[in-house]
């Protein structure tokens, strides 16, 4: 990076403190405000990271700041503000993921970056995880043949509700790194098994008191599958499990002449394997796998690091940055879309969808 970047960080909660633990220890970043709507937060914050800059309102710290980068990092239902008055001002922004609490948002903050020429990225950090570029630069190489599915694998430990948007866009933010585009979505989701129903909708905090507001959410076990441009099929399964498992986190992609496997967190080493030769193979044939090295011991602690610096030099190089607005955007409307499709009996609903809506909201606005 040819400059120090000044940095103001929005929201002091678990996620904002995580951005301001690793902005602390990151070269070429200097964080100059902080903004909240608690004092008692702020304080905190700033004390622990000598940060004096505080403040209560977004504009005030946009005017006196005068930050090159926003990060932000409230809980969900806020990321449009904060986002929206940045772009706006010419100011890009690192915004937490999913990108927003509907479409209708969404589409004001891609706008936003768009009319302003600041830059939008969404915090889905696996996109520039090494395992995962890595795996790219294999298939790209041939290395597995023509894809034929890419099949996203989530960490559980939370219903299906709750997983959508936690960790949900995360996976198939991965699931268009490899797969590219999707045109299309199928989706079930049950509750107390059975197919939801308009009256199982609630709130995220209701489903999971101690997790992260997300707005509406519905279902305890789901089911989606996509269409990508190109034929390559997809699919995600939000199976419920009560134990968290992030060994089981990442993709797998399934090519012609063999498989690839990604995994973004958990105990095993590495990160990416390989498989050369197709379909699974019986119990005996697991060893066939091979670790895959992707030059970076740690990668997988790191992905944060590697996403600040590739969104910096996006900035700098005024091109899109890995995990772009329109990116998270779409990763978000492929989970929304398995809601939509579950709405209209499990039929293939096109993407991107054509209402705007978030499904669960016009479902029981339609029901009433």
């Amino acid at each position: 990076m040819s400059a120090i970047r000044r940095v103001a960080v929005v929201g002091c909660g678990g996620m904002g403190r995580h951005h301001l633990q690793v902005l602390a220890e990151l070269e070429g970043f200097d964080t100059v405000a902080l903004c909240d709507v608690s004092t008692e937060a702020l304080q905190r914050s700033g004390q622990e990271y000598g940060i004096d800059g505080q403040y209560t309102d977004i504009e005030a710290m946009l005017d006196k700041a005068q930050p090159d980068i926003v990060v932000v990092g409230t809980q969900t239902r806020h990321h449009h503000g904060p986002t929206v008055a940045a772009l706006r001002r010419g100011v890009s922004v690192l915004c937490e993921k999913p990108i927003s609490i509907d479409l209708v948002e969404a589409d004001e903050m891609v706008e936003a970056a768009r009319a302003s020429g600041a830059k939008l990225a969404i915090n889905q950090q696996n996109h520039v995880n090494p395992a995962v570029v890595k795996a790219r630069q294999m298939i790209d190489a041939g290395a597995i043949g023509d894809i034929i599915m890419v099949r996203g694998r989530n960490k559980h430990g939370r219903k299906s509700g709750n997983e959508f948007t936690e960790m949900g866009t995360h996976v198939t933010d991965m699931m268009m790194v490899m797969g590219g585009t999707p045109v299309w979505v199928s989706g079930t989701v049950t509750w107390e098994g059975r197919a939801a129903e308009v009256g199982d909708i609630m709130e995220a905090k209701q489903m999971s008191p101690k997790d992260r507001d997300s707005g509406l959410v519905v279902g305890e076990r789901a089911l989606g599958q996509y269409g990508f441009a190109g034929g390559i099929l997809g699919e995600i399964q939000f199976l419920g499990y009560d134990k968290t498992n992030g060994d089981n986190y990442g993709v797998d992609i399934l090519g012609s002449e063999g498989q690839l496997a990604v995994r973004a967190t958990g105990t095993l080493p590495g990160g990416l394997w390989h498989l050369p030769r197709t379909m699974e193979g019986s119990p005996a044939d697991f060893g066939d796998w091979q670790a895959v090295d992707i030059g970076e011991v740690n990668g997988r602690q790191n992905t944060m690091v590697h996403m600040y610096r590739a969104f910096a030099q996006a900035v700098e190089a005024d091109v899109e940055p890995p995990g772009s607005g329109a990116e998270g955007r779409m990763a978000f409307e492929m989970i929304l879309g398995i809601y939509q499709s579950h709405r209209e009996g499990g039929r293939r609903v096109p993407l991107p969808l054509v209402d705007r809506r978030h499904p669960l909201k016009a479902w029981q606005s339609e029901a009433k």
